[in-house]
């Protein structure tokens, strides 16, 4: 009788990451999010919530940080979408009826006994001035939401750079609905039998690791998420810094480091479009104090070259 139960053996060491294979994946699964950026197919809006003191080094370094998706705020994050593809998995070895493919299976299910690789994300709101994105990001009504054009990183987030030197960098929609994410780990699992079977495991896994930070429970879906996932190069030059966060030591790559790269890798046709954040609004939280900062956010934007963004106040009647 076959076994059809999980490994349990945790995996010392990690297979380098298949960037070709894996961007031709995430044009193949790009029906499920027309909002998948390549070029300047999208042209929209989002909203990043953060604290005061964030603002400042957004604005002040023209920057955002991509933080290691294994140490999100949120650890049931992770959880939910390691859930999906165990059941996957578990549902797919116990139909499994010819040996190459229970094999295939075994191997694959390898990679989700321990902790995923992961990758680094930024997280933005589809909608601003939200009251939920207030209590759990920007500083319980305090912060601030800064809205971005999102056409604004199509020269770095599309199919142009090499991404076996730099890393593959998309901006993708978060994922509600449990049957979307089990079709999206079915489709990693069929999506391309060619290699070994070592190599087609590696690859599958290094697909399904991408989109784990893109599923969350249904019950988050208010949220309206979109995240900036950034998997880089075994050899990537720009290496991730770190910060002290949650009683961790945190690692995060900086996007105006990740710009300046590419701007080398295309020669200089990058960095002159993305001098500067495209910031286009920020809204100031429902604080007792969001007048005075009304005030000073707009002299501190105009200081750092963003005079022309639009700075409003949250009319929630909320106080924290």
């Amino acid at each position: 009788m076959n076994d059809h139960t999980l490994p349990g053996r945790i995996l010392s060491s990690r297979t380098p990451v298949d960037l070709q294979q894996l961007g031709m994946f995430l044009s193949s699964i790009g029906s499920f999010n027309p909002a998948l950026i390549y070029g300047s197919r999208v042209h929209g809006r989002l909203y990043h919530y953060t604290d005061l003191p964030g603002l400042l080094g957004i604005v002040s370094n023209h920057d955002l940080w991509l933080t290691h998706s294994l140490y999100s705020n949120d650890e049931e994050e992770m959880n939910h979408g390691m859930t999906i593809v165990r059941s996957v998995l578990e549902e797919e070895l116990k139909a499994a009826t010819d040996v190459k493919v229970e094999s295939r299976l075994k191997l694959l299910a390898e990679h989700f006994t321990a902790a995923p690789q992961g990758t680094y994300v930024c997280c933005f709101c589809k909608t601003d001035n939200l009251l939920s994105q207030w209590r759990g990001y920007g500083a319980n009504g305090a912060g601030v939401s800064v809205e971005v054009d999102t056409s604004g990183f199509s020269v770095i987030t599309g199919p142009d750079l090499p991404v076996e030197t730099f890393g593959l960098l998309r901006l993708w929609e978060v994922f509600y609905q449990r049957e979307t994410q089990v079709s999206i780990v079915r489709a990693a699992i069929e999506f391309e039998h060619a290699a070994s079977p070592q190599e087609w495991a590696d690859r599958a896994a290094h697909a399904l690791e991408f989109f784990l930070p893109t599923f969350k429970h249904g019950d988050f879906s208010g949220e309206e998420e979109f995240r900036l996932i950034f998997t880089p190069a075994t050899d990537c030059p720009v290496k991730p810094d770190f910060r002290v966060g949650r009683g961790m030591v945190v690692p995060y790559y900086s996007l105006r480091k990740l710009i300046a790269q590419a701007d080398q890798l295309h020669g200089g046709q990058v960095d002159s479009r993305l001098t500067q954040l495209p910031i286009t609004q920020v809204r100031v939280g429902p604080s007792p104090n969001k007048a005075l900062n009304t005030d000073s956010i707009r002299m501190f934007l105009a200081k750092h070259g963003y005079e022309n963004v639009d700075v409003k106040q949250s009319a929630i009647p909320y106080r924290g």
